[in-house]
């Protein structure tokens, strides 16, 4: 019977070992989270609502005066499970932006954080088995910001508020390093 070449089991192990690393770090990435925000046992989801918050741009601080069970300052990226009814939502705004600035002979951008002056409390009136998505839509431009809340199930937007005011802070450059120089 012939032995195994070490080549051959070094490959292997080196493969299996940078599966593994791959695996480890995906897991690591942010997750959704998923919270019961009604109490008793858990209920099929045709009895229940979802709102959904990607945490991209807007943030929900609290449902019904509730806060993040992790004890942050907003949900994030969450999946909220409800009751059917009348819920209020105290929402925020935080996002980022970027222009490129021309000169004579070169080019560089600018980075700016956005992030909305206040709190902003909105109410919505969700139903059994539907799925709502929390989300904004801005103008940077004109540093303005709505909230937006979309029923998934029935593909319409049921809420859409504001403009809001949104604070515009400039945060860097990268002129230095990102000059490209022109003939």
């Amino acid at each position: 019977m012939p032995r195994p070449k070490c080549k051959n089991i070094s490959r292997f192990l080196s493969a299996l070992i940078a599966t593994v690393f791959m695996v480890y770090l995906a897991s690591c990435g942010p997750s959704k989270k998923t919270y019961s925000l009604y109490k008793g046992p858990e209920l099929p989801s045709n009895e229940t609502a979802r709102l959904v918050c990607k945490g991209e741009t807007i943030q929900i601080n609290s449902v019904n005066g509730q806060k993040s069970p992790q004890g942050k300052d907003t949900f994030g990226n969450v999946t909220l499970e409800i009751l059917p009814g009348d819920y209020h939502l105290t929402v925020s705004f935080s996002g980022n932006s970027w222009t490129t600035v021309f000169g004579e002979s070169y080019n560089y951008q600018v980075f700016f954080t956005h992030n909305s002056l206040q709190n902003v409390d909105i109410s919505i009136k969700v139903e059994a088995g539907h799925r709502y998505l929390v989300t904004s839509n801005h103008d940077y431009e004109k540093s303005t910001w709505n909230a937006v809340v979309k029923d998934e199930t029935d593909d319409k937007t049921i809420l859409e508020e504001g403009p809001y005011p949104l604070n515009s802070i400039r945060t860097g450059d990268n002129q230095e390093a990102s000059r490209v120089y022109r003939n």
